[in-house]
């Protein structure tokens, strides 16, 4: 379930599917790397009476249409507090929240087949290539850790109608101390972000993130004794980039927030004392 903070947050935002991270066009994805079944992310949306009793018509065991916990809406984050850049922590800042995502894949014992993967990136441009230096709160969100698979209980989510049952994972923000967003992103000096409008960007994918392709000193693409090219180590994956030609899906979403200076008296901050 979702933090206090984000449980105040109201109806869902509108999501905001954005731009690919990579173009897919000139990708030939061939036999072993077919993925049948996308990975996608899900969240509550706004029923009214007369669709739940839809639903209750299709299915009168269930109480309601079947639909994900609440989690923080995707766009903009807005609140009755300001969020705030603090020399310590933000009073303000977010409760911890799910995010959960769907993927049909299973393997041959029905169990989920697909490792799913996520990152957070920050104020990242659209027309970027490389995410890596927008990579951001990977001390919230690891991108190397797999969302866990959820078994969403009866008369919610896992009753879906007119399909078999969603194979949901779920990672947990926040879980420990909440999502400061203004003062708590490893990736930043001090953890802090700069005052002003930010965006940031959700991204997941049902493969290991895309590793390059080795090159030579002369810039050719290293080969293997087979003459198939060889990539890169693990290690040097480009995070953020779903691997599309192994296959990958993928899917994004963004948030928009704003941090006020919490130095600034008229800004109504409540900072905590410095960590």
């Amino acid at each position: 379930m979702a933090g206090e903070r984000a449980r105040g947050l109201g109806a869902a935002l509108t999501l905001a599917l954005v731009g690919c991270i990579v173009p897919d066009r000139h990708i030939d994805v061939r036999g072993a790397f077919v993925n049948p079944g996308p990975v996608r992310l899900i969240q509550s949306i706004p029923v009214t009476a007369a669709a739940h009793a839809k639903c209750r018509d299709e299915d009168p065991q269930l109480p309601s249409c079947p639909l994900p916990p609440e989690s923080l809406p995707f766009g903009r984050i807005e609140l009755e507090q300001p969020f705030c850049v603090c020399p310590g922590r933000d009073n303000n800042s977010l409760g911890y929240f799910d995010i959960y995502v769907e993927d049909a894949d299973l393997d041959d014992e029905g169990r989920p087949k697909d490792a799913i993967l996520g990152a957070l990136l920050l104020d990242m441009p659209g027309a970027t290539a490389d995410p890596a230096p927008y990579l951001a709160f990977q001390n919230i969100l690891p991108n190397t850790l797999p969302a866990s698979f959820v078994r969403l209980g009866v008369g919610i989510y896992a009753d879906a109608i007119d399909r078999p049952e969603p194979v949901v994972r779920r990672w947990t923000l926040g879980a420990d101390d909440g999502f400061d967003l203004c003062n708590d992103n490893a990736a930043a000096p001090d953890g802090k972000l700069s005052p002003g409008l930010h965006s940031l960007r959700l991204v997941v994918t049902d493969r290991p993130w895309y590793r390059p392709f080795e090159v030579d000193a002369n810039g050719e693409i290293v080969l293997d004794a087979d003459e198939r090219p060889l990539r890169v180590d693990a290690t040097q994956a480009a995070i953020g980039v779903p691997d599309l030609p192994g296959g990958a899906s993928y899917a994004t979403a963004d948030w928009v927030f704003r941090c006020d200076d919490g130095l600034d008296a008229e800004a109504g901050c409540d900072c905590a004392e410095e960590m």
